[in-house]
């Protein structure tokens, strides 16, 4: 946001600050004011003054332009009171002149969190318990550990909850973690559950953080399906591949081997791995069966047969 003000005696001036900080956290003000020759080496500095008029930060004018001067970037730190707050940047020169400023405002809002799941099952056993992970993480990096994640299903009954764990996920910054165990429908169907962290106000006000997340409850399987996949030239097992009968999926181990349960029933079974030509098929389960996948791998194609 930019606000601007007009002087006489100085000119235009024009602040820059966010339109909207997390309460507490530390954002950037920039300020910068036309000053008229007699006065640009006067060093004059500006007051940054909260809407209670008490001085945050002060930062000097350095000339950057003929007669633009700025403060540079100035880290405030905003209040934990919530709403539009409206402060000042305050010049004053000498005792005999009149003290010039101009407002400008910001919202301070409680601190968002984003959660996020993964390694949900595709499909889940009727009445059988599941386990899944769950994220969380503040948009100002906060500790997150020790708060608290419920589970809700699609009636907003609660039926599972976990605390976050006091490490982050590796690879980020301030994504706190907990895997959760719950149990599944006792009726197959599709549902959509939803995990909630509570708003707080400890140290800084949270907002209250949810997230949607699919539920598939099958019917309890009654067959199992072994797919070997192998390199289609040297019937090498191929590591990790990926096995999918909607919606059931797996990954094939080192000896190339995926098991899925699955219930009785007609699949297209659909096979990829990296660097190879995925395969699909039909296949008609009605009992435990095994099913060898051959792979061949992707074709080399010379960059210079696209300008032929």
């Amino acid at each position: 946001m930019i606000a601007e003000h007009e002087s006489t005696d100085y000119g235009t001036w024009s602040v820059e600050v966010p339109d909207e900080v997390d309460a507490g956290s530390e954002f950037t003000f920039t300020c910068q004011v036309v000053l008229p020759p007699e006065l640009a080496d006067t060093g004059i500095v500006v007051s940054i003054r909260d809407s209670d008029d008490e001085e945050v930060a002060t930062a000097e004018l350095t000339q950057i332009e003929d007669d633009i001067h700025s403060t540079g970037n100035v880290t405030l730190t905003a209040p934990l009171t919530m709403g539009e707050q409206v402060w000042r940047a305050l010049i004053i020169q000498d005792d005999a002149c009149e003290p010039i400023s101009t407002t400008f405002s910001f919202i301070v809002k409680a601190h968002s969190t984003r959660l996020n799941v993964w390694n949900l099952p595709s499909a889940i056993d009727a009445g059988e318990p599941f386990t899944f992970k769950v994220g969380v993480k503040c948009s100002s990096g906060c500790n997150l550990a020790g708060k608290e994640v419920g589970v809700f299903d699609g009636e907003g009954k609660q039926v599972a909850a976990r605390t976050l764990g006091g490490e982050v996920w590796p690879g980020t910054s301030a994504l706190y973690y907990a895997e959760i165990e719950a149990k599944a429908p006792s009726v197959p169907g599709d549902y959509k559950w939803k995990i909630e962290i509570p708003a707080s106000i400890a140290e800084a006000p949270h907002a209250q953080g949810a997230v949607d997340f699919p539920v598939k409850v099958m019917e309890a399987p009654d067959c199992e399906v072994t797919v070997k996949v192998v390199d289609a030239e040297n019937r090498a097992p191929i590591k990790g591949a990926r096995v999918v009968m909607h919606p059931y999926r797996a990954l094939a181990d080192e000896d190339g081997v995926a098991k899925l349960k699955v219930v009785k029933g007609t699949y297209k079974l659909l096979v990829s791995g990296t660097k190879y030509v995925a395969s699909s098929q039909t296949i008609e389960v009605r009992d435990h069966t095994t099913i060898r996948a051959g792979l061949r791998l992707e074709p080399i194609i010379d960059p210079a047969s696209y300008y032929v």
